[in-house]
């Protein structure tokens, strides 16, 4: 009796452990940066390309903000954005389960 108790609490245990790598994953994009943000690109640093530019048809303008939710899990990403002059910056390895804020600044990208 004992020994089965035990193993269902184990069991039900290591059900719930991939529930713990959950997390919020919705950040903000915010551009602080006194230029026009063309592109926008992100995704777990596990990719090994940029993907799709997520800003699509729209751009950024200067003092504007957009959101997203990647949902899935947590964990590292990588972020990049292109100005409207062609000069780009990249913030690489981003834990997205503790960063709210992606923000273009004149130095580059920041996450906070």
């Amino acid at each position: 009796m004992i020994r089965r108790f035990l193993l269902g609490a184990v069991l039900a245990a290591a059900t719930a452990l991939p529930a713990f790598a959950q997390c919020d994953t919705r950040f903000t994009l915010r551009n602080n940066s006194g230029a026009q943000v063309n592109e926008f690109y992100f995704g777990p640093s596990s990719n090994s390309s940029w993907g799709r530019d997520r800003l699509g048809e729209n751009v950024l303008p200067h003092g504007r903000s957009v959101s997203y939710n990647p949902g899935g899990r947590g964990g590292a990403y990588d972020f990049k954005v292109v100005w409207a002059s062609g000069e780009t910056a990249e913030l690489m390895r981003v834990n997205i389960c503790e960063a709210s804020e992606i923000i273009a600044t004149r130095r580059g990208i920041e996450a906070r």
